[in-house]
């Protein structure tokens, strides 16, 4: 068992978004860049999969 404050917990989760934004960010430039006629629907269909929210996406 691991116990983290809630402020902790708080902190992970919120660097573990960050990280998938910014992943999803690095995806979407390698999809404009290598399927630039599919770039769109591979970003969202990533950010579905990841289930990120369309608003909070990074512009790429």
């Amino acid at each position: 068992m691991i116990e983290l404050p809630v402020e902790q917990v708080r902190t992970l989760v919120a660097g573990a978004q960050q990280d998938l934004l910014d992943f999803l960010s690095l995806a979407g430039t390698w999809a404009g860049q290598h399927l630039p006629a599919h770039a769109a629907a591979v970003t969202a269909a990533l950010a579905r999969a990841l289930d990120l929210e369309p608003a909070r996406w990074p512009a790429s």
